[in-house]
Order: C-alpha cells, then sequence, then structure tokens
C-alpha cells in the first residue's frame, strides 16, 4: 500500500472518530460509495417507483383493514350485544384490531415522510448520508410490515373464533354459507 493511500485511511480514521457518532453511523465500502454515486438516477426512479406502488398498497390496504374493521368486526360485535350474546374474545379482537389499524396508518405516514426525504436527498454528492437515511427507510418500512403481519394474524384469529361461535349455536351442522 503507498504512503498517500496509508494517510487517507488515516485521515479518514481521525475524522469518523471526531465527528459525532450518528453522521457516519454506516460504514460503507469505498465500491459501495462508488456504486450509489454512479447509480444515483436509477436508485432514485426505482425508489419513485416503489414509492407509487406502495401508495396504492397502501390504499389497497386500507380500504380492506376499514371493511373488516367496520363491516365485519363491529357489526357483529353490535349484533351480539343486541342478542345478548357478547363475546369477550370477539370484542377483545376488535379492539386490539382497530388499535393495530391506527398504528398501520401511522407506521405508513412515517414511512412514506422518512421515504420523502430519502429521494430529497443528493446521493450523488452524499452517499453517506442517503445511505444512513436509506436504513432509516427500511426501519420505518420493518415497522409497517410489522403492523400489516399483526393485522392479519388477529383477522385470522378473529375468523377462528366466529367459527367456533357458528359452531356452537349451530353445532357441527350448520347452515351454508
Amino acid at each position: 500500500m503507498n504512503l498517500a493511500k496509508k494517510g487517507l485511511i488515516v485521515f479518514c480514521a481521525v475524522l469518523t472518530v471526531a465527528m459525532p457518532s450518528n453522521i457516519f453511523a454506516v460504514e460503507l465500502t469505498e465500491e459501495q460509495i462508488g456504486n450509489i454515486s454512479s447509480n444515483c438516477s436509477s436508485i432514485k426512479m426505482q425508489l419513485q417507483n416503489v414509492q407509487r406502488i406502495d401508495a396504492k398498497s397502501r390504499v389497497h390496504l386500507g380500504a380492506q383493514y376499514e371493511a373488516i374493521a367496520n363491516s365485519l368486526m363491529m357489526n357483529l360485535n353490535l349484533r351480539l350485544v343486541k342478542n345478548n350474546m357478547a363475546s369477550g374474545e370477539i370484542a377483545a379482537q376488535q379492539a386490539e384490531f382497530s388499535s393495530v389499524r391506527e398504528r398501520f396508518k401511522k407506521d405508513y405516514i412515517e414511512y412514506q415522510k422518512e421515504l420523502e426525504s430519502l429521494i430529497a436527498i443528493n446521493c450523488k454528492d452524499d452517499p453517506y448520508r442517503f445511505y444512513e437515511q436509506l436504513e432509516y427507510v427500511r426501519a420505518r418500512r420493518d415497522d409497517m410490515g410489522w403492523s400489516i403481519s399483526r393485522l392479519r394474524e388477529i383477522a385470522d384469529d378473529h375468523r377462528q373464533s366466529v367459527q367456533n361461535l357458528r359452531e356452537e349455536l349451530y353445532g357441527k351442522e350448520y347452515p351454508d354459507e
């Protein structure tokens, strides 16, 4: 390794130690930095495409979650209460679904804000900051993914509870759907 390269490495090491820890929290190789900088416009186009697809998915999922919460869970729970057949399990599932649905909405809004910030960063000139923001966006997307998974689990549990209730009311032989 030549003297100039060793000097650059020492300079970068000193600079990294002297800087606040959150600025260079991500360690990138020179190759990764070069890839981010040289492919910046392509990366941004892909991110904008992801943003469009996610927006469509959010509308679709939001409509489904709204229908499950209001048309299925709430209506069933109201009907059960009206007929003096209230089920604590079904009521708890409705409440948890509504709570997680609100979290999903907040998670999505936070994710979209962070994605907008990512797209606004000039990745050609500032690959470190771009990559740090990308990692933050990934974490927000994971949060959103958790909400989606949890909503699916609650809906599956609710379906099983409804099937159990039907069997309790009608026995194993209940009317066709």
